[in-house]
């Protein structure tokens, strides 16, 4: 199995990183091939599939100017550049299934979209409280923070808790209403997969689907051998210091625990803030030892007596504690989020109340004192980590899920071989249907009805002055959407908003009716989608329609859409029958007249003999074939 992970950095960042790197060992070991997408850092190894990496981008290089800074904000909300090389990715890797993990900013989200369109299912793994809050981590001046909960992004401003600034949270709350309205995740995002069960029941209530939530605690690698603590050994806190994990109130509660030692392991923004309390309260049994990683933080778990993470954030897992377990420590942690999971109170560890400093205190005494039981403890986090956290079994359940996504994918993705997929096509620039204003209404019900009937989706964008409020209409999906009643604004803004809102729906042809709104074609085309106007007007007979076809071209060719339609009066002729004149790009224009199908002749009440005809035009897109029709009848016939 070909499996696509997506992740925004290339190597070993955070924990996040450390596992991504981890799994995808496991899963080259079990026999799949695995590739990884994300953003271009010479920190990280060298791949075969470097040259589809997005460039690498500094949210936090300072002295931008007001462009640049736009230009970071834009990418961060929806990045056109990562949608595309990762198409380039996805033709070159072909995935059966995409395990998406930390994508934001630097890939954004706009890269889900791509993954569904090419019908790729997607795992998205969380790692943090990102969906439910723009700040990642649900923490507010240090603690717990639940404000945003519901969709009120807005706190994220408001309470001034993210730490690059307002204008940056202003930016993240941005970006979550914007992907919240076009449902980006529910409708991208296969199946979730949630490192513990008090994530999930997190986002159950908030509103999302349980359905779709899988959960998966992280994994642990177990060394050979470990030995147990020494009576006299320190205590060990390691992770980020910074406010909501609480490193202050362990500071503070050494206080009460002078007959032992701590070593802090770690680096952070709160780190001189904490040697300062530790100088003030003139405790001599606490070292920093900065941020280790590797066998060198293996080294300094090994040799302690057992670890504290006092975090006042709820956290996704934790894997500090699991670390710990590997090598035969026990845990003195917050009884908060899904630390209530892995530490076993009175078993694997103790649990204390968030910032309570003097339980904090007597849990380190009450342990240190305790050399037995304390060793006892981290054997038993060791087994546990063995039953429940164990390589082996973590490949068995991923692998299932992988499989069967990908065969859901197969099932769903694969059309029978006699079918034709549907065409999905979007209608822009009229003001409804059922109601008459213009031909273009009157456009819209009949080949609109024709298509449907064909078993092609329709979408038609109507305004909501103008069509009744349904959903649907002769098997038409009908968007009806306000607008300004305004003679110079009314048609500008509605099909702004229209255009807006087909850039996130399920559609292939955004069908422009008119050169007035073709002005916003250029942005469903940054959405992968095929662009198309038309326009209405006397073309001329055939021996001297391309001269007058090349001049009422003029007005069209800013924006140019993918492809231009020009519809020509119907003449009342019994000889030869001038029809429909198309132009086609990219890459240069091409005339092609196709002929009128199936004419008919009708008797008017005075007996003379008018025609009507039917024009059938075709257009070949990638792996499928685009049928409209157009009814254009003479002047004084009804539309039959």
């Amino acid at each position: 199995m070909r499996i696509l992970y997506c992740n925004k950095y290339n190597f070993p960042f955070s924990g996040t990183e450390v596992y991504l790197f981890e799994l995808m060992g496991l899963m080259r070991s079990g026999g799949h091939e695995v590739a990884l997408f994300s953003m271009s850092d010479p920190r990280g190894p060298s791949t075969v599939y470097d040259r589809h990496f997005v460039p690498y981008i500094d949210f936090k290089q300072s002295k931008q100017g007001l462009i640049s800074n736009a230009r970071l904000a834009a990418h961060a909300i929806y990045s056109r550049e990562a949608r595309r090389r990762l198409r380039g990715m996805i033709a070159e890797f072909r995935p059966d299934v995409a395990h998406v993990r930390n994508i934001y900013h630097h890939l954004s989200p706009s890269i889900l979209w791509e993954l569904k369109k090419h019908g790729v299912p997607v795992i998205y793994h969380l790692n943090d409280f990102k969906l439910l809050c723009p700040s990642y981590n649900m923490v507010a001046h240090g603690r717990a923070c639940e404000k945003c909960s519901g969709g009120k992004f807005w706190h994220v401003a408001a309470e001034d808790c993210y730490t690059g600034g307002r204008t940056s949270a202003l930016v993240l709350a941005a970006e979550a209403y914007i992907h919240k309205q076009f449902r980006t995740y529910e409708r991208c995002v296969t199946r979730f997969l949630a490192p513990s069960q008090f994530v999930k029941q997190k986002l159950i209530a908030n509103g999302w689907d349980a359905k779709k939530i899988d959960v998966l605690a992280h994994f642990q690698k177990l060394p050979g051998e470990v030995s147990p603590p020494n009576a006299d050994a320190p205590i060990l806190y390691f992770g980020r210091l910074s406010a909501e994990k609480g490193v202050a109130d362990l500071v503070q509660a050494m206080e009460c625990a002078q007959h032992v030692s701590l070593v802090i392991a770690g680096d952070g923004p709160e780190r001189p803030a904490l040697q300062s309390l530790a100088q003030e309260l003139k405790l001599t049994n606490v070292e920093f030892v900065g941020h280790q990683n590797g066998n060198d933080l293996d080294k300094l778990i090994s040799a302690s007596r057992f670890t504290v993470l006092p975090s006042r954030a709820y956290e996704t897992l934790g894997k500090t504690i699991l670390e710990s377990y590997a090598w035969g420590r026990a845990v003195v942690a917050t009884d908060l989020g899904s630390r209530r999971e892995l530490v076993q109170e009175g078993e694997t560890g103790l649990l204390f109340r968030p910032g309570d400093v003097g339980q904090l205190a007597s849990a380190i005494r009450f342990l240190a004192d305790r050399p037995a039981l304390a060793a006892r403890m981290g054997l038993n986090g060791r087994e546990l980590l063995r039953e429940r956290h164990s390589p082996e079994s973590h490949y068995i359940a991923l692998s299932r899920l992988y499989e069967d996504l990908a065969g859901l994918s197969q099932k769903s993705v694969k059309p029978h071989p006699k079918e034709k997929p549907p065409v999905r096509v979007a209608f822009i620039g009229g003001r409804g249907v059922i109601s008459k204003y213009s031909g273009i209404e009157t456009y819209y019900e009949e080949v609109g009805r024709r298509l449907a009937a064909n078993g092609d989706d329709v979408t038609v964008y109507c305004r909501n002055y103008f069509t009744p409020a349904i959903a649907r209409y002769n098997n038409m999906r009908l968007v009806r959407l306000p607008t300004i009643s305004s003679k110079h604004l009314e048609t500008v803004t509605h099909t702004f908003l229209s255009t807006l809102h087909v850039c996130f729906s399920r559609c292939d042809v955004v069908h422009y009716h008119c050169l007035g709104p073709a002005l916003f074609s250029f942005l469903p085309r940054l959405f992968g989608k095929k662009p198309w106007s038309q326009c209405r007007g006397w073309i001329g007979n055939a021996k001297n329609g391309g001269a007058s076809r090349r001049q009422s071209c003029a007005g069209a060719r800013k924006p140019r859409p993918d492809f231009q339609m020009r519809v020509s009066s119907c003449h009342r002729s019994f000889g030869s029958i001038t029809g429909l004149h198309m132009e086609l790009r990219p890459p240069t224009y091409q005339t092609a007249q196709c002929c009128a199908r199936e004419p008919q002749a009708y008797a008017s009440k005075s007996g003379a003999w008018n025609r009507i005809n039917t024009f059938c035009l075709w257009a070949d897109f990638p792996r499928r074939r685009i049928a409209t029709c157009s009814l254009k009848p003479s002047k004084g016939l009804r539309l039959m």
